[in-house]
C-alpha cells in the first residue's frame, strides 16, 4: 500500500473552505462532544456514567419511564447501544425495568431510589456545567440559538425520514 503524497499547505482550521453546511455539521458534534457531561473525565470518574448513560438517566428524569425504542427514536442512537448501557444502569441498580401494559414485550426503564438519588446528585453540576459552556452567550442569543437548534433537529428528523434513512 503506497500513502498519497502530503500537501505542502495545511488549512489553519477545521472549518477553513467549507460550506456553511458542512461547517454546522462538523462543529454542532464538536461542541456536543466537548458539552458532553458524560465527555468530562471527572465526572466518569466520579459518576461512573458514559455519554450513553447519562443520556438515558437524563431522558428518564425529563420525560418519565420510557421503553428502548422510544429512548432510540428520541436521541437517535441505535437501540442496541442504548441497551447496552441501560443493562450496565440496570447492573449497578440505577434503573430497573416495570411492565408495559401497550406492549408486552416492551417493558419501560425506570430509575430505582440510587438512580434517582445519583440523578439528583448530578443534575445541580450538569446543569452548572452547561451554564460554564454557555456564559458567552448573553440570554437573547442562547434563546435564538436554542430556536435554530430545535429548528435544525426538527428539519434533519423531516430529511431523514423523507429520504428513508436509517441511523448508523
Amino acid at each position: 500500500m503506497t500513502a498519497l503524497p502530503v500537501p505542502n499547505k495545511h488549512k489553519a482550521n477545521l472549518t477553513d473552505g467549507m460550506s456553511p453546511s458542512v461547517h454546522i455539521s462538523f462543529v454542532v458534534t464538536i461542541v456536543a462532544n466537548l458539552m458532553a457531561f458524560g465527555g468530562v473525565k471527572d465526572n466518569v470518574q466520579r459518576f461512573g456514567l458514559t455519554v450513553r448513560q447519562w443520556r438515558i438517566v437524563s431522558m428518564i428524569a425529563h420525560l418519565g419511564p420510557m421503553t428502548l425504542s422510544e429512548l432510540s427514536n428520541t436521541v437517535h442512537h441505535e437501540k442496541s447501544t442504548l441497551s447496552r448501557a441501560a443493562k450496565d444502569l440496570e447492573k449497578r441498580g440505577l434503573l430497573c425495568k416495570l411492565p408495559n401494559k401497550r406492549h408486552k414485550s416492551s417493558p419501560l426503564i425506570w430509575f430505582t431510589k440510587e438512580g434517582q438519588d445519583l440523578y439528583n446528585e448530578i443534575e445541580p453540576i450538569f446543569n452548572e456545567q452547561a451554564d460554564k459552556f454557555t456564559t458567552i452567550l448573553d440570554e437573547d442569543e442562547k434563546q435564538q440559538l436554542c430556536r435554530l437548534l430545535d429548528k435544525l433537529k426538527n428539519h434533519a428528523e423531516d430529511v431523514r425520514a423523507f429520504e428513508g434513512w436509517e441511523m448508523g
